[in-house]
């Protein structure tokens, strides 16, 4: 079956998101920094931290030239706070490279943080190259337009990677990987399609998806979850570290504190027993580049 490419297109042009500010660039640093940002969270959230770190680093320049410090207080709002240290680290890289991003799939792989998807995207989105972003909404759209649906799985991220790039038109990259990430979010999502109003409706093999089968079907094929993944967020050690990292983030840049303090600040919002896992997740930031030490007290890594 043939993937309906360009009725997906002619409903990206009418109703797709193209007013999101990375979508009207094609400036590798800022499709970087909104790649970076959009990992695993909301557009909506990203929104209004996205136009304020490029306000503050408009360049990779200004961003290689910025304290790390900085750049992880700016980046307060959005959590897995890695990236930015490594968003940093590539800006370093790129102005000592001569201070353009590399466009080949090799090189941007070679960077910190950068791996198949973000590398792919790079090239659709800032370099308008054919290359596919295969994200859950490109797989998922793919899978249930040609082979029904996704659960149990019919095809390998591999073999479904192929049948995208067969269907992808030459020098619509950008669009179309665009467009698929909109209708996977908007109208072929994942619990409840709406598949009415879908374009790929007529050529899809899952339509109409009856959404209370899709949870049944879902439900017996989900992956079970670890022990620390069924916690709630604010027993993890994600929310501890996040909660540390928000307190050096609100110190003064020439200001530390001790580690009695940091715990003590942070006892009204975790449980008396988690106080003494500070200390462990104080010595794991510091590895990890976010904190440095000085006379016994502690700071966001310059």
């Amino acid at each position: 079956m043939t993937f309906p490419s360009q009725a997906l297109l002619a409903w990206y042009a009418e109703f797709g998101r193209t007013h999101l500010p990375w979508r009207m660039t094609r400036d590798p640093y800022r499709v970087l920094v909104s790649e970076f940002m959009l990992q695993q969270t909301q557009v909506e959230r990203v929104l209004p931290l996205y136009e304020a770190f490029i306000a503050r680093f408009p360049d990779f320049p200004t961003l290689a030239s910025a304290d790390a410090a900085d750049v992880v207080r700016m980046w307060r709002g959005l959590g897995y706070n890695s990236r930015a240290l490594r968003l940093h680290r590539i800006a370093r890289i790129v102005v000592a490279a001569g201070g353009s991003l590399p466009h080949e799939r090799e090189a941007l792989l070679a960077l910190p943080g950068i791996g198949p998807y973000t590398a792919a995207a790079l090239r659709a989105f800032a370099f308008e190259r054919d290359d596919v972003a295969l994200d859950t909404n490109l797989r998922r759209v793919v899978h249930r337009v040609l082979l029904g649906l996704e659960h149990p799985p019919r095809a390998s991220e591999r073999e479904l990677d192929a049948l995208l790039r067969s269907a992808l038109p030459a020098g619509s990259a950008h669009d179309w990987n665009s467009a698929l990430m909109d209708l996977g979010a908007t109208l072929c999502t994942a619990r409840a399609p709406k598949c009415l109003v879908c374009p790929l409706r007529d050529a899809c093999v899952a339509a109409p998806i009856d959404p209370a089968m899709l949870a049944i079907v879902a439900r017996k094929h989900a992956k079970k979850k670890t022990p620390q993944e069924a916690l709630p967020f604010e027993q993890t050690q994600r929310f501890l570290r996040g909660r540390v990292i928000d307190r050096l983030r609100d110190l003064a840049p020439d200001a530390s504190i001790s580690l009695a303090a940091l715990e003590a600040d942070l006892r009204s919002i975790v449980t008396p027993a988690r106080v003494p896992e500070i200390a462990a997740i104080v010595q794991a930031l510091i590895r990890d580049g976010f904190v440095a030490e000085r006379a016994g007290e502690y700071t966001l890594q310059p």
